[in-house]
C-alpha cells in the first residue's frame, strides 16, 4: 500500500506560501480540531503534524480572490464543453473522478455546492485536498498544470455569472422560486436550473419526497425533457452533497 510524506510535501506547499492543512491519510477530513481555521504556513506546527500524522493527506485552504472549479465527472466537463462553456488554460488537477481548476477572482466570492450537476466551487473559506494525496480508491492526485500563482488564470465570465446568480438566489424570495417552478426551462438551461429546483427541495423536504418532487418537475417543466439518466445523475449528484452538508463532510 502507497504512503504518503505528508512532512515534506506540505513543507513545499508552505514555503510557497500556501496555508495547509493535515487531512485524514486517504481522506477529506481534517485533522485538527478546528478544520480550515487551522490551516498555516508555520514549520513548526507543519513539523508537529507530520510527526504525530506522518501519512496524511493534504489539503489548502484557498485564500481570498481565488475559487476552484471542481468537476466531479467526465461527463459533467464533457457537459461544460457541450454548452460552451470553455475552461481558460489555468492551473488544473486530476482527481479520483474529474479534474479541479484554479482561478483568480474579483470581489468575494463563496463555497458552492452544486452550482451546476457534479460541479462545485471552492472558495476562500473552503479547501481542496491536493497532490500527492491519496483518494480512498487508491487514486493519487496529480497537478496536470503545477500550483504556480502566475499560471492562475483569471475566472471565465460564464463561471463568475453563475456564482452571482447563485448569490441572488440564496435570497430569493418564496414568490422569485415559485416563478421558477412553474415556468417551463429551454435548452440550454435545463441542467442548471434542474439542479437549482433540486437543491432547494433538498433543503426543505425529506430525501425521498425531494427526489421524487425534482423527477417529476423534470419532466414537466424540462422542454424538452432531458433523458431520464441525465435527469437521475443530477439529482444523485445533487442529493449526495446536500446530504454531506447536512452532514458537517466534504
Amino acid at each position: 500500500m502507497r504512503h504518503l510524506d505528508f512532512l515534506a510535501h506540505a513543507l513545499a506547499y508552505a514555503l510557497a506560501g500556501w496555508l495547509v492543512l493535515a487531512l485524514r491519510p486517504r481522506g477529506k477530513e481534517p485533522l485538527t480540531p478546528h478544520g480550515v481555521k487551522d490551516a498555516t504556513s508555520n514549520a513548526q506546527v507543519i513539523q508537529s503534524w507530520g510527526a504525530r500524522w506522518s501519512d496524511a493527506n493534504i489539503g489548502i485552504a484557498i485564500p481570498d480572490g481565488y475559487a476552484v472549479l471542481d468537476i466531479d465527472s467526465q461527463d459533467a466537463l464533457l457537459r461544460l464543453r457541450a454548452e460552451g462553456r470553455e475552461l481558460p488554460a489555468t492551473v488544473q488537477m486530476r482527481t479520483a473522478r474529474g479534474a479541479q481548476f484554479w482561478y483568480r477572482t474579483e470581489g468575494q466570492v463563496r463555497n458552492r455546492v452544486g452550482i451546476l450537476p457534479a460541479i462545485d466551487v471552492r472558495a476562500a473559506g473552503g479547501y481542496v485536498v491536493v497532490p500527492p494525496s491519496i483518494h480512498p480508491t487508491g487514486v493519487v492526485y496529480e497537478w496536470v498544470v503545477p500550483l504556480e500563482r502566475d499560471a492562475i488564470a483569471p475566472a471565465p465570465a460564464w463561471l463568475l455569472s453563475l456564482l452571482r446568480e447563485a448569490d441572488r438566489s440564496s435570497h430569493r424570495s418564496a414568490e422569485s422560486w415559485a416563478l421558477t417552478i412553474a415556468q417551463p426551462v429551454a435548452p440550454g438551461r435545463r441542467n442548471q436550473a434542474l439542479a437549482e429546483v433540486t437543491g432547494l427541495l433538498f433543503r426543505k423536504l425529506p430525501a425521498a419526497v425531494a427526489a421524487e418532487l425534482a423527477q417529476c418537475w423534470a419532466r414537466v417543466r424540462l422542454v424538452p425533457p432531458l433523458p431520464d439518466a441525465e435527469v437521475q445523475r443530477t439529482i444523485d449528484s445533487i442529493a449526495g452533497r446536500e446530504l454531506r452538508r447536512r452532514g458537517g463532510a466534504r
